[in-house]
């Protein structure tokens, strides 16, 4: 669905201009909010409305993405002081067996995911249908709305796990389209990515679209191929780690692609804004724009894990920079809604303002799936390279030295948590690696769940009820 505010500016036009050649002729406008592929190949604003359309629709998700996920992956606390189902529906759930509610706010994370995929799929038929674009900006058209389709449908994916999704979108959004296993799910992400890249090195030397400035440096097709590079190198890690996933294969095929990213050489990190360098998403507080809700200038009532700071390393100058950069002490602790849970007593400053933004992949990331990649290849001086570069840059930590997956592994975990705090990646590590039953427990009673619940009306919609129903 496109927002009103896209559409705004072109309405406007051609409504004034409608008016200026209006003479016994009815005026009519067309209905932007229910947008025919047809109608907007004729319209010559479409393809960039479009494509803004697309950025907006994956920004809306990520904040409450990132907290649903670290709410999971026991980073964050959501004490919202009238409200206790972020706690009883996220850490409690329902019994038999104990799970999250499908009608509960657990459901989330799914109908936008969708809805901005069918707006992606219908940007690459309106530039097709755009007599006034060349093919090599189809084209690149093309790379860009595949590799935030692939996106989106990773989001989903990481949300449900081996409950599976659905990967097409039909014609008819009345008929929905079949559920399909986890590892098809990634492959067809994969191969979505690599169509993206093939369309992106066909795509010429610009964009017919302007991109926001959250992809200052990635504005263009090769540049922007980095970026999609960098999301294969994610999905290629998440590939060889799960249970029966594609191992040292995929993870050759995440090095390939790292390599082709925008990453840092092997050991080659030199400053905080070197690994901080990458593609983001941008908010703004301005009227009919969107803020960052995840800034507690925002949200005053999303609050740091207590084990963020017990389990943080000590280095040469102090604790783990990454902690006192990214988490501070409350003024005075603050107890949860009705009492279910314990008490929070530190916030993150990871996004200061409501304006700040929030990363789609970062250079520390990048450097951090080459480690992970190397790890599981047998390259331990390589990962280590990777490793003790962050540990230095962005911890002031002392290096570390492992002669094993396992202690690698250790490691990398410890590396990542501390790196990606609260960029949604912790619960999805740790059940990847079969590792959910370490993260910690903070009363009786609750417990770590393993995937999102399929939303209700899903399972209505279809004869054949989806896992999970």
């Amino acid at each position: 669905m496109i927002r009103r505010r896209f559409w705004h500016g072109a309405r406007l036009g051609l409504l004034i201009a409608g008016i200026a050649a209006c003479s016994s002729e009815r005026l009519v406008i067309p209905n932007y909010n229910q947008p025919t592929t047809e109608g907007l190949s004729n319209d010559p604003t479409a393809v960039q409305l479009l494509a803004t359309g697309v950025l907006d629709g994956v920004r809306d998700g990520i904040a409450g993405m990132a907290r649903d996920f670290g709410i999971f992956g026991r980073e964050t606390y959501n004490y919202f002081p009238t409200d206790g189902r972020n706690i009883s529906n996220y850490l409690v759930g329902i019994p038999g067996p104990q799970r999250l509610d499908p009608a509960g706010f657990a459901s989330g994370n799914w109908t936008n995911r969708f809805q901005n995929q069918r707006n992606a799929v219908q940007l690459i038929d309106a530039a097709n249908l755009n007599p006034a674009l060349s093919a090599q900006q189809k084209s690149a058209v093309a790379g860009f709305a595949k590799t935030f389709r692939a996106l989106e449908l990773l989001y989903a994916i990481v949300s449900r796990d081996t409950l599976g999704t659905p990967v097409d979108i039909p014609a008819d959004p009345a008929s929905p389209a079949p559920f399909v296993t986890r590892d098809s799910v990634y492959k067809f992400i994969s191969a979505t990515l690599d169509e993206a890249a093939t369309d992106l090195q066909a795509g010429g030397t610009a964009f017919p679209i302007v991109l926001h400035s959250g992809f200052t440096g990635f504005d263009t097709p090769a540049t922007f191929l980095q970026f999609n590079r960098a999301l294969a190198a994610r999905v290629l890690a998440y590939r060889a780690s799960l249970p029966g996933g594609c191992g040292a294969t995929c993870y050759n095929q995440a090095l390939t692609a790292v390599a082709a990213s925008f990453a840092s050489p092997v050991g080659g990190a030199t400053s905080l804004a070197d690994l901080d360098r990458g593609t983001y998403s941008v908010y703004s507080t301005a009227a009919g724009d969107t803020p960052n809700a995840n800034s507690f200038a925002q949200q005053n009532y999303i609050f740091a894990h207590a084990s963020i700071q017990s389990d943080a390393q000590s280095g040469p100058s102090g604790i783990d920079a990454r902690y006192t950069r990214k988490v501070v002490t409350l003024a005075s602790p603050v107890a949860p809604p009705s009492n279910l849970n314990i008490t929070a007593t530190h916030r993150f400053t990871i996004y200061p303002t409501p304006n700040s933004p929030a990363p789609f992949i970062r250079n520390e990331e990048l450097m951090l799936i080459r480690a992970e990649a190397n790890i599981f290849t047998g390259n331990f001086a390589a990962a280590m390279q990777d490793i003790n570069n962050i540990r230095s840059v962005s911890g002031g930590l002392n290096p570390v030295v492992f002669a094993t997956q396992a202690a690698g592994l250790t490691a990398l975990l410890y590396e990542r948590r501390y790196s990606l705090l609260f960029e949604g990646q912790r619960w999805n590590d740790h059940r990847r690696f079969g590792l959910l039953g370490l993260l910690p427990i903070d009363q009786a009673g609750q417990f770590v769940a393993k995937v999102m619940p399929i939303p209700q009306a899903e399972c209505d919609a279809r004869v054949t009820k989806p896992n999970g129903c």
